[in-house]
């Protein structure tokens, strides 16, 4: 990647959280533009990182249909969704993150010109989601261990679970790591590297969790405090829902700032 490419990360990241905080970069190739662990961040993960490099791979190619418009595309929290969940990795420390789109492309375009993301084009889309699974794998190199598989209509996932799922992973890439909130399995997993050959050389008529099950002998239960990992986003009364919890989340940040300055 680019020094400007970096830089763009960079500077994205720092209007999120505050032109005074700082984010680590995840590639020693980048030593010049690397920065501070980000505040609050698990420091267990902090050497990992920089030896494990990580990639998000956010699946928006789907055709939205029972929610009727593009789900990367609507707004959530001042934001659209699709820049809620890049903001959620660059917060927890990664900054290898790929949007694969299909349907409704241009729309989800628009989004990623204003965002440190790349593209990965999937023409075959409409053979369903583990065709954008594959898309996404296939664009990693040798140099990353692992990928996150994150559905875009899975929008609220907290930055400490991405971490949490991180501290998890295996060096060697042999590992699986699953968040689970109240003993039920959500998204997103964190697929070791060397599984990478069986998700391209054979389709799955269950698709991610079909591949899941075939291989749930390699997966790490990872305990978390977030039920966003289960709170999938398919129709408008789901939308309505994600509004109402973010709209909650917001109001309890609000009133736990009140009580501190009381």
């Amino acid at each position: 990647m680019s020094i400007f490419f970096w830089k763009k990360i960079i500077e994205y990241t720092r209007r999120l959280i505050g032109q005074g905080d700082r984010v680590q970069t995840n590639y020693r190739k980048v030593e010049a533009l690397s920065m501070d662990e980000l505040p609050g961040a698990d420091r267990r993960m902090q050497g990992r990182e920089m030896k494990q490099p990580l990639c998000a791979i956010i699946l928006a190619a789907g055709s939205s249909s029972r929610m009727g418009s593009p789900k990367a595309v609507l707004p959530l929290g001042g934001k659209t969704v699709l820049e809620h969940i890049v903001q959620t990795y660059l917060l927890a420390g990664i900054t290898d993150i790929r949007v694969v789109t299909g349907h409704d492309r241009e729309q989800v375009r628009s989004v990623l010109e204003k965002i440190p993301a790349g593209e990965v084009n999937n023409p075959r889309h409409h053979e369903g989601m583990y065709s954008s699974v594959r898309c996404g794998v296939a664009s990693c190199g040798p140099e990353i261990s692992g990928y996150f598989i994150h559905p875009v209509d899975v929008p609220l996932i907290t930055p400490r679970t991405i971490r949490s799922l991180c501290v998890s992973a295996d060096p060697a890439g042999d590992r699986i790591a699953c968040p689970v909130y109240e003993g039920r399995r959500g998204h997103p997993p964190l697929i070791g590297a060397s599984f990478g050959r069986a998700i391209l050389e054979e389709d799955r008529p269950q698709g991610l969790k079909g591949f899941l099950y075939e291989y749930s002998d390699a997966i790490v239960p990872v305990i978390v405090d977030d039920p966003g990992i289960l709170l999938n986003m398919n129709t408008p009364a789901d939308y309505q829902e994600v509004l109402r919890r973010m709209e909650n989340t917001a109001s309890d940040r609000r009133g736990r700032g009140n009580e501190k300055t009381t």
